[in-house]
Formats: C-alpha cells, sequence, structure tokens
C-alpha cells in the first residue's frame, strides 16, 4: 500500500492488511456509518478506503483487542475520526458531493407523494365544491319555480274563492230583496 495519500483501496486489500476477514471489515464499516463516519464510494457503490480509513480501522482494533466494546470502540473512533478527516479524492473514485443516500431519496420521494397527494386533494376537493354549489344552485331554482308554482295556485284558489263570496253576498242580496219585496207587496 504505497502512495496512500493519492490513492484509495477496496476492501480486500484492505482486510488483508489490517488481517482481518472481508465480512469483518464490512461489520466494522458498517457500524461506523451507523455512528456517522462516511467512507467514499465509487459508481458500482462499493466503499473507497483511504488512509485515514485504515488508520481508523487500526485504531478500532486496538481498542477491541484492549477489551473495549465493539460500540464504545466505534464511538471513540468516530469521535477522533472526525476532525481529522481530509483525504485527498481520486478522480476515478471520487463522487460529487450531492450523492444522495437512500434515506435522502425517500425522504424526498416522501415529500413529493406527499405534495402530489394534497395537490389532488385540492383539486379534488375545489371540484366537490364548484358540484356542490352547482348541486345548490339546481336546488334553489327548482325551489323558487315550485314557490311561484304555489303562489300561483294560492292566488287561483284565492280569486276563486272571492268570485264564490260575490256569488253568495249576490245570491244573498236576492233573497233579501225579495224577502222585502214580498212584505211591501
Amino acid at each position: 500500500m504505497s502512495n496512500t495519500s493519492e490513492y484509495g483501496y477496496f476492501a480486500k486489500n484492505v482486510a488483508v492488511n489490517l488481517e482481518v476477514t472481508t465480512s469483518t471489515l464490512r461489520r466494522w464499516s458498517i457500524e461506523l456509518e451507523k455512528a456517522g463516519y462516511t467512507f467514499e464510494r465509487n459508481d458500482k457503490d462499493q466503499r473507497i478506503y483511504y488512509q485515514h480509513d485504515i488508520n481508523a480501522f487500526k485504531r478500532l482494533k486496538e481498542l477491541i483487542s484492549e477489551g473495549t466494546t465493539l460500540i464504545d470502540a466505534i464511538n471513540t473512533v468516530v469521535s477522533t475520526e472526525s476532525g481529522t478527516i481530509d483525504a485527498q479524492k481520486t478522480p476515478s473514485v471520487y463522487q460529487s458531493e450531492t450523492r444522495l443516500t437512500v434515506q435522502q431519496l425517500e425522504e424526498i420521494l416522501d415529500k413529493k407523494i406527499n405534495k402530489a397527494v394534497q395537490e389532488a386533494y385540492e383539486h379534488g376537493r375545489k371540484q366537490g365544491q364548484e358540484e356542490v354549489l352547482k348541486q345548490l344552485e339546481k336546488v334553489e331554482q327548482r325551489s323558487n319555480e315550485r314557490d311561484e308554482k304555489l303562489m300561483s295556485m294560492f292566488r287561483g284558489i284565492q280569486e276563486e274563492k272571492e268570485e264564490v263570496r260575490q256569488l253568495i253576498a249576490a245570491s244573498q242580496e236576492k233573497e233579501k230583496k225579495s224577502f222585502w219585496k214580498r212584505l211591501f207587496q
């Protein structure tokens, strides 16, 4: 592993150098990432290890061999390495700083889905309101038409009632005259 300040290494080479299995290195890498440590990755999403990463693994191995629990050793390494990471990145393995994690992509997707659902809800609500308003207008129009018909019928009944009243009054008048006429004749 010469020229370590310029080049990154893959897991197999690092595991051989540290004298651990690749599965142990992978497990340690996962635990370090959970604790906030970041590794560079290539286009195939494989971890690329630089000298500062190898030094962190050496420190982790030392702490574990001294009897420190894995979690405590991980936390110690992450806290001491977070301020000293300043590795040079080679163009062949360098990823843009805009690289997104699966969790970030899921969060973005969730936000977009929530926004689309909210927009669909608002659109549906507006359409529903418009439909309700149209139905209310139809009901009001029918109610007004019914009221007009009822008022027309009521006026007709009142007119007929008035005509009957006039006929009754006329007939009573006739009867009164005929009674008085009968008396004075």
